[in-house]
């Protein structure tokens, strides 16, 4: 059997009772977390902007947008909804990918529109989830890489239309194909900076979702499609393919490491901003009063290659002659850094163009302020964290296949490098590296998720004109697998960010807590913000 025949087959054969119920219940937080990241982009120019121009288009239809409560068509409804959970970066993640975008939004739309069971709707979900999350962890050793993996959108996008029109296992397998026939990716100039970054999940969601209706009418595609040497999606989106994310459907479930970010921006920002608000919470327990921008003499944040580079590539689209904007600075330290501390709160509102207009001047003198240092130590523990669940997938690479990730990285990611992953600091470092690398060894079976933790280590040291110097480590961020109160996390962010008044909002977060108690329209109406 293909790959796609593979998938299928599972995605056919699995049921809601299949589902184990810590997964159900982590879905449902999923919901929580996706409704709260559009309900902070409110105020958000580009999101705005798609929402203007569908609306020039739609026809009235079943399916709701939830920022204003308009229905229209599922399609028109699912990309105006996946644009605005975009916006801010706000969204949920697993191992690996940021799926909620396509598999929460594609589940509801039909779900409300079509009248699927609410159990069907939620396994649709959770599906979704488990392909889209595996089908970015065979292809993370490649040029795309966390959200630039558009292309999971749209076999996301497939899975949910596969299953709530229950599809046969052989139209499903055509279905994953032709989602995936022109695979859609981003390119970094489009999305670090300008607005065309909140389409990134909501054209591929609804290519997947055309995707299962054409092959629910007769269409075909190449069964071949993930394998084949030449052409095929690994042969084009990955240096050295890992099939066996694949394996194990059903038995173990990507769906354990679902993880709800407690701040609008880039998940390598998460730790730093937790570190940082441990140190202002101490300034105030030292001064009795909020810290001022003035009295901020110097920020130094040790963070892993991954913060770094991240940061490394959005320094390209932050110009001084251009406003900040929600996208130009959701992959900069500095900047959220900045945000924090000029603003007292780091949410969608502080986000708002408005907000970032007010603060402008502050923010960027904050930033100035703000040095970025890579840690070894920090690096190593993400690699022990993420290859422990791969089965120690990158200590099995061939020499030929490092070496190509190390071209690749340096020829993809941001341009001067502020780490030692250059030749010469390689070499360097080489002895420390072999140390820990001894040091942190795991052993785990492939595709084992349960004990993952999501390690993203950030150290914040700050320094006030006083003399005085408060310090604040954080491993793995507040809503992550690994620290408690994760489900609880995505709640307060929907409270937190719901525009509602406070008893719809109460019974909204009941709703989706027993998601599966009432018809799947109920609960979409309650979520409409208009």
């Amino acid at each position: 059997m293909t790959v796609v025949e593979t998938l299928a087959d599972w995605v056919c054969a699995t049921r809601y009772d299949d589902v184990p119920e810590r997964v159900r219940e982590l879905t449902r937080a999923q919901i929580a977390s996706v409704v709260g990241a559009i309900f902070a982009s409110a105020h958000s120019r580009d999101a705005g902007a798609v929402h203007r121009a569908v609306r020039g288009w739609a026809a009235p239809g079943p399916a709701s947008v939830l920022s204003t409560g308009e229905r229209w068509s599922v399609h028109d409804a699912v990309l105006v909804n996946s644009a605005r959970s975009m916006a801010l970066d706000y969204d949920d993640y697993l191992y690996m990918g940021h799926t909620g975008h396509s598999a929460v939004l594609a589940s509801l739309a039909l779900g409300e529109a079509e009248g699927h069971a609410p159990r069907e709707v939620l396994t649709a979900m959770v599906l979704a989830n488990e392909i889209g999350g595996r089908v970015g962890a065979s292809a993370v050793l490649g040029p795309q890489n966390g959200q630039a993996w558009s292309f999971i959108h749209a076999i996301e996008g497939a899975v949910v239309g596969a299953k709530l029109w229950r599809l046969s296992p052989a139209q499903t397998a055509h279905a994953l194909a032709i989602a995936l026939y022109q695979p859609t990716f981003t390119l970094w100039p489009g999305f670090m900076g300008p607005g065309s970054k909140v389409l990134t999940a909501a054209q591929p969601t609804v290519v997947g979702l055309q995707a299962a209706a054409f092959a629910r009418e007769g269409m075909t595609g190449a069964r071949e499609i993930f394998e084949h040497r030449r052409k095929g999606f690994w042969a084009s989106f990955s240096w050295a393919p890992l099939p066996g994310m694949l394996a194990r459907l059903g038995e173990a479930w990507v769906s354990d490491t679902l993880a709800f970010k407690r701040y609008p921006g880039c998940a390598y920002v998460d730790t730093t901003l937790d570190a940082l608000f441990t140190v202002l919470a101490e300034v105030r327990a030292v001064t009795g009063s909020a810290l001022r921008a003035e009295d901020v003499k110097r920020v130094v944040v040790e963070a892993s290659l991954l913060s770094v580079e991240m940061d490394n590539l959005s320094s390209e689209h932050l110009h001084a002659d251009e406003p900040l904007s929600p996208v130009n600075v959701n992959f900069s330290i500095p900047f959220n850094v900045a945000i924090a501390i000029a603003i007292g709160a780091h949410d969608g509102r502080a986000l708002s163009q408005e907000t970032l207009d007010d603060s402008a001047g502050s923010i960027r003198e904050l930033a100035r302020k703000t040095e970025l240092v890579h840690d070894w130590g920090m690096s190593l523990a993400v690699v022990r964290a993420f290859d422990g669940v791969s089965g120690g997938a990158l200590k099995a690479l061939r020499p030929r296949q490092v070496a190509g990730l190390i071209a690749g990285y340096q020829k993809q990611l941001g341009g001067r490098k502020r780490t030692g992953l250059r030749p010469r600091g390689l070499i360097a470092e080489w002895g420390t590296l072999a140390r820990m690398a001894r040091a942190t060894n795991v052993e785990r079976p492939r595709g084992d998720f349960t004990g993952f933790r999501m390690a993203f280590p950030a150290q914040v040291t700050l320094e006030t004109h006083d003399g005085r110097c408060y310090r604040a480590r954080q491993d793995v961020p507040i809503g992550a697998p690994g620290q408690p109160g994760r489900i609880e996390a995505a709640y307060e962010k929907l409270a937190r960010e719901a525009h509602l008044p406070p008893q719809r909002t109460a019974e909204l977060a009941a709703a989706l807590r027993g998601f599966e108690a009432r018809p799947v329209a109920e609960t979409v109406r309650l979520a409409c913000a208009g």
